[in-house]
């Protein structure tokens, strides 16, 4: 069992850290050649979904009111 305290700390850095992949993915649009970018792309994919999977789930299996996706609705763009 992780101490709520640690949780919350653990989830604000694992939480910065998918911040700071999705800002090094967007530094690279433009910037490298596309066959580049889907390799960049595809990791920071991996890297965030095990970061998801491999932590947070840990967290919010555990303290399930600390989890911020389970509110999160999904609407459809129209436009599209």
């Amino acid at each position: 069992m992780i101490e709520r305290d640690a949780a919350i700390e653990i989830q604000g850095h694992t939480l910065h850290a998918i911040e700071a992949l999705s800002r090094a993915l967007d530094s690279a649009v433009g910037k490298c050649s596309d066959e580049d970018f889907q390799v960049i792309k595809r990791g920071v994919g991996l890297s965030m979904g095990r970061i998801q999977m491999e932590i947070l789930e840990v967290i919010n299996s555990q303290y399930p009111e600390l989890d911020n996706l389970k509110d999160v609705q999904y609407e459809p763009d129209s436009k599209k």
